[in-house]
């Protein structure tokens, strides 16, 4: 599905569930809903900017370091702004910590096992150049914005000020969204699997680092093994 400029901005169409939620039901968090409202927005409009620092940069590096400024710095400035929490504090709010590590990590491998499955049946062996090591670098490391917005703000953060079933769906429905390349193929099937796994993950552990491992590595394994075999 192309959406011209703005790739992402179905994602924004899950972010009316915990509106929705806060006008029927939570009245008094509904400020603090409606400002990640808006942020997403500005992801989603200012996401071509990705492609522009890839322009003046190097497209690798530069589309991570404008995902590094939309998904990461940006929610992550916002949410202090609303909590005026210190920087501490709200790293850890947001999964971001020691605490059940080595559990989020053994549950993140679980996932990873199922989702490099279901990505090596969807790919056609042996048809691609492994890709170089330092795009898999780079990708690893942005595997880490995403699952920032969509587990660590969307997911932890909106348990925190709404409902875990709520922030939940959120969280699911928005990372399916955000990858409308795959709504007229197979891999759609991955992605949504990846997002239910590593939201149930971060569910149980309330720590992003196994879902970032386990992203980060979904997405360089399954191209370098269906290349090679």
């Amino acid at each position: 599905m192309d959406l011209g400029i703005f790739p992402i901005a179905l994602m924004l169409l899950a972010l009316v569930i915990p509106i929705v939620y806060c006008i029927k039901w939570k009245k008094t968090n509904l400020r603090k809903v409606v400002l990640i409202f808006i942020i997403c927005i500005f992801i989603v409009i200012l996401y071509p900017s990705t492609i522009y620092l890839g322009n003046i940069i190097e497209p690798t590096l530069g589309y991570f370091l404008g995902k590094l400024i939309l998904f990461t710095l940006l929610p992550f400035v916002t949410i202090l702004y609303l909590e005026r929490w210190k920087i501490k504090t709200t790293l850890i709010e947001l999964g971001v910590k020691k605490e059940k590590l080595m559990m989020s990590i053994l549950l993140g491998f679980g996932a990873l096992l199922i989702t490099v499955v279901i990505a090596l049946l969807i790919y056609r062996w042996g048809q691609a150049e492994p890709p170089s090591a330092y795009w898999n670098t780079i990708m690893f490391f942005d595997a880490f914005n995403e699952e920032f917005l969509f587990r660590g703000v969307l997911l932890l953060y909106l348990w925190e000020i709404t409902d875990l079933k709520i922030a939940y769906v959120t969280s699911v429905l928005a990372f399916i969204l955000a990858h409308p390349q795959d709504f007229t193929s197979l891999y759609l099937i991955s992605t949504a699997a990846q997002g239910i796994l590593l939201g149930i993950v971060t569910y149980k552990t309330k720590n992003l680092i196994g879902p970032w491992i386990s992203h980060g590595l979904n997405r360089v394994i399954p191209q370098i093994i269906s290349a090679l075999l």
